[in-house]
C-alpha cells in the first residue's frame, strides 16, 4: 500500500494531463509511450543477445584452446613413449655391433661367402646417440636372395638404417646375378655421455 501511496501524486497528475487532451492528442501520446516501451524492450533484448553470444564465443575460445592442449599434451606423451621405446631397443643390442649382426643375418639366409665386406666409414655423436656408418658389399646373389637378406637385416630389431643403395646385374639373361653396395648407419646408446644441461638448469 505504501508504494502505491508513493506513486499516486504522479498518477494523479498523469490522469490529469491526458484528461485535458483532445481524443486525438491523447492517442498519439499513448502511441508514443507505447513505441518507447516497447523500443526500450528491444534494446534490452538486443543487448541481452549480444552478451549472449559474446559469452558462447570466449566459451568456444576457450574449449579450442583447451582441445588444442590436450592434443599437445597426448602428442608429447606418444612422442615420450617412442623416445622409451627405442632406448630400450638401443640396449638390447648395445653388446652387438653392426658386422656381427649383418655377417649372422648373412649367414642365417645362405648367403655368407657373398658377404664380402663389412666397412666402417665413420662415427659421429648427438647427445648421448652414436651414429656409425658402414659400407656393405654383397656379390653375386639372385634377386630372392638379395631380398631374404635386406628382409632379414630390417626387421629383426637392430637398430639401424639403409641410407643408400647401389645394384649392379651381371649374367646372362635368365641367370642375372646381383651386386650391392649399402651405406647403412648403426646406432648405439652411450650411456656415459654426458648430456648438455638445459638453459635454465646452468
Amino acid at each position: 500500500m505504501a508504494g502505491f501511496t508513493m506513486f499516486e501524486p504522479v498518477r494523479s497528475r498523469f490522469s490529469a494531463l491526458v484528461a485535458d487532451m483532445s481524443p486525438r492528442d491523447r492517442s498519439l501520446f499513448l502511441g508514443l509511450v507505447i513505441t518507447a516501451y516497447l523500443g526500450a524492450l528491444g534494446v534490452t533484448a538486443w543487448g541481452g543477445k549480444s552478451l549472449l553470444s559474446d559469452v558462447q564465443s570466449r566459451i568456444t575460445t576457450k574449449q579450442a584452446a583447451l582441445t588444442h592442449l590436450e592434443a599437445m599434451q597426448a602428442e608429447y606423451s606418444a612422442n615420450q613413449a617412442k623416445v622409451v621405446e627405442i632406448e630400450d631397443t638401443l640396449r638390447k643390442n648395445a653388446n652387438q655391433d653392426l658386422p656381427s649382426y649383418v655377417e649372422k643375418a648373412a649367414q642365417k639366409v645362405g648367403v655368407g661367402t657373398n658377404l664380402k665386406a663389412v666397412r666402417e666409414k665413420g662415427v659421429s655423436t648427438q647427445g648421448n646417440l652414436e651414429e656409425k656408418s658402414y659400407t656393405v658389399d654383397i656379390d653375386k646373389v639372385t634377386l630372392s636372395q638379395l631380398t631374404d637378406f635386406l628382409f632379414e637385416i630390417e626387421t629383426n630389431g637392430f637398430p639401424m638404417r639403409i641410407r643408400t643403395s647401389r645394384v649392379k646385374t651381371s649374367g646372362a639373361a635368365g641367370a642375372r646375378l646381383l651386386s650391392a653396395t649399402f651405406e647403412i648407419s648403426a646406432f648405439r646408446l652411450d650411456e656415459t655421455a654426458a648430456i648438455p644441461a638445459a638453459e635454465g638448469e646452468k
